[in-house]
């Protein structure tokens, strides 16, 4: 991330070392994201499709991103992510879902809220503009499927944590534009999770703060076994992401 007009004088005031390692960051994002469901839910059950399927749609949801970096190499920058995302619909279904069997006219719901505590370092890259992070993200889903009829209702919470690996790369330019990608995975025992998000940004000519201006895509894929999330899934949400960034040194 670029260095704010205030860090950059403290650095230049400070002589002993490079100064993007001499500067604690904190910083935030706050993002739109309008993901498109596709995929199934319980051994057939379309998420998307509305004929015997879910017929979910896809609906805004939102990033809130807080940070902090620091210069102590043994120790891990943290980042914080609330990411709430809950997608209605309806449809019909002539099937069972979590063991019960639905004949008829359906409304749904997928709840896929979570929120991701990640620990990262960085690399120490002798290259302008370029910054690499590396670490682990810990992901903890706080949601549920419910299908409802006009005569019952099934439920199933998706409420479980993962570990994942955590990389990042951003590329920036002395004009203020930049670009980043980020991905984070897991895969075990026919489990898998990843997550990739690609983001254009641009930093506002704005004094003694870094304001940035951000545009992106985000795909999370999803499969689960029963063992794992009470139910099985094999999914993924994949949309464009647009909001702000802001952070300051010192």
């Amino acid at each position: 991330m670029k260095k704010t007009a205030l860090a950059a004088f403290l650095v230049a005031m400070t002589p002993v070392a490079s100064h993007a390692d001499l500067l604690f960051t904190v910083g935030a994002k706050a993002n739109m994201w309008s993901p498109e469901p596709s995929g199934q839910i319980d051994e057939g059950v379309s998420v998307d499709e509305s004929a015997n399927g879910l017929g979910l749609d896809g609906e805004s949801g939102t990033q809130m991103t807080v940070f902090f970096e620091h210069p102590i190499p043994m120790l891990p920058n943290v980042r914080l992510r609330q990411t709430s995302l809950d997608m209605t619909g309806d449809g019909t279904l002539f099937t069972e879902f979590n063991g019960q069997v639905f004949a008829g006219n359906i409304d749904s719901e997928l709840d896929l809220s979570h929120t991701d505590a990640t620990f990262y370092w960085g690399l120490p890259l002798p290259i302008p503009y370029v910054d690499v992070n590396f670490g682990l993200t810990a992901r903890m889903f706080d949601g549920y499927a419910k299908v409802q009829s006009d005569v019952q209702t099934e439920e199933v919470d998706l409420d479980f944590a993962l570990p994942m690996g955590f990389l990042e790369a951003q590329v920036g330019s002395p004009f203020g534009l930049y670009a980043q990608a980020e991905f984070n995975a897991i895969g075990y025992d026919g489990n898998s999770l990843t997550d990739m998000s690609f983001t254009v940004g641009y930093d506002l000519p704005v004094p003694v703060v870094d304001l940035g201006l951000e545009v992106g895509h985000r795909t999370l894929s999803m499969k689960t076994d029963a063992d794992t999330t009470d139910i099985e899934t094999d999914f993924d949400v994949s949309g464009l992401f647009y909001g702000a960034s802001l952070a300051f040194g010192f």
